[in-house]
């Protein structure tokens, strides 16, 4: 098994077990939905906890990977991949 296929899959597991209304919830209470322009912010935390699981080195890590991977991210709750200048 490919070890990225592994590791979104174990992704999309543990983001099931967060209720689905938590992180826009937890977003409006904080203001961070009106800061964003294009990046959601349960893709924020579906990149964060991808960071966390696959040992990234850093953001560049996290941004080339899920832009391999964005075709899987879609299935998780609609999420896109973070760019590396902030703009996409």
């Amino acid at each position: 098994m490919n070890q990225s296929q592994h590791k979104m899959s174990v992704l999309a597991q543990i983001f099931k077990l967060i209720p689905r209304n938590l992180i826009p919830k937890l977003a409006n209470e904080h203001g961070v939905d009106k800061q964003s322009r294009s990046f959601s912010p349960v893709s924020h935390v579906l990149a964060l906890m991808f960071g966390q699981l696959s040992h990234a080195l850093g953001l560049n890590d996290i941004c080339d990977t899920l832009r391999n991977h964005s075709g899987v991210l879609t299935t998780i709750r609609e999420a896109t991949p973070p760019g590396r200048n902030g703009r996409e």
